[in-house]
């Protein structure tokens, strides 16, 4: 299972950027055709700023979005909240985390950090630019820790604290993400 954390405002850029246009897509569209069914068993959005107009742009099933109105509160609340809902009605053996501006990050990427997640016991947590983070999974063990999250402090807390048993997927491409007009301009010229 996966989540999509798409929640925010987008305030650098000014609009929301799970809208913009992305291989003949949107940039949350694309996102989520990474995470295609044949990966993960069903994937979820977070979404709380522009979540109405997210929706009826985004042509996905409305099932997925998961709308959280506190969302201006903090990535790791946006988290929590959607782990909440999430948890409570499956019961799954981890939960694999990206963000909707990780452009670069294709299938095959997904596929290779589910291949290395062995077990319930196990985080898998991409490093960039000598950084531990998202793109992650984490296995149930750890889902108490993602209900808990508050705030801006999201999952890399949670990689930090529980250093010794993550897995490293070394993937520079997870580095880069789009913040601002420059960034997405940058990702069109490529």
């Amino acid at each position: 299972m996966s989540l999509i954390l798409a929640a925010g405002e987008s305030n650098r850029l000014g609009a929301p950027k799970q809208n913009l246009p992305y291989r003949n897509t949107t940039l949350l569209n694309h996102i989520r055709e990474q995470l295609s069914l044949y990966l993960v068993e069903r994937t979820f959005i977070v979404l709380g700023a522009y979540a109405k107009n997210i929706i009826e742009t985004s042509q996905l099933d409305s099932s997925e979005f998961i709308e959280y109105e506190g969302w201006n509160e903090g990535m790791g609340s946006s988290l929590a909240f959607a782990c909440s809902k999430i948890f409570s009605e499956n019961n799954y053996d981890g939960i694999l985390i990206t963000l909707s501006d990780l452009p670069l990050i294709k299938k095959s990427d997904y596929r290779t950090m589910l291949e290395l997640f062995k077990t319930e016991s196990d985080i898998v947590a991409t490093k960039a630019k000598n950084t531990l983070g998202v793109p992650a999974i984490f296995g149930s063990d750890y889902f108490k820790e993602l209900l808990m999250l508050k705030g801006e402090k999201g999952a890399k807390t949670i990689i930090q604290k529980n250093k010794d048993r993550v897995i490293v997927f070394e993937n520079e491409k997870a580095a880069f993400d789009i913040d601002t007009l420059e960034d997405f301009t940058r990702l069109s010229s490529d």
